[in-house]
């Protein structure tokens, strides 16, 4: 093979890669309910979130996870921009509680956050996952396909 077929093949696969990428199936948000988790909850008994479409392309979410006895939860609120299939772009306020995080008060987060998918995951996960406590304390919270 020569240098020119190389490189014709290389730059084929390569558009071929990034096509798919780009395509990636279950990767779209798409308007409904979503399951929606918090790790210190559970990831078995997920909560909802609900995806609208906004006029302007973007995505109203509003949604919510709470402990059996309704003391620990997660909530969402705010507009959701697609970037790409692995990035959301989030804008509006994330609370959570866990009773054994934060001395159990409510870590609450106002602003624009990223949530990313990578590799085979079936969700894309919150990026500035930092407790209010600090002490590398992370709280998982994602938005599932």
């Amino acid at each position: 093979m020569n240098w020119k077929n190389a490189l014709t093949f290389f730059c084929t696969l390569f558009a071929a890669t990034a096509t798919f990428a780009q395509s990636a199936p279950g990767k779209t948000l798409t308007p409904g309910k979503h399951n929606f988790t918090l790790q210190w909850i559970s990831w078995d008994v997920p909560g909802k979130i609900n995806i609208t479409k906004n006029a302007d392309g973007t995505f109203a979410a509003k949604g919510d996870q709470y402990s059996d006895d309704k003391k620990d939860f997660v909530t969402i609120d705010g507009t959701i921009t697609q970037t790409s299939p692995a990035e959301l772009v989030f804008t509006g306020t994330i609370r959570t509680r866990y009773s054994n995080v934060n001395n159990g008060a409510v870590c609450e987060k106002t602003g624009t956050y990223h949530f990313l998918s990578k590799g085979a995951r079936k969700y894309w996960r919150l990026q500035e996952m930092d407790n209010c406590e600090g002490n590398n304390v992370v709280d998982y919270v994602d938005i599932f396909f």
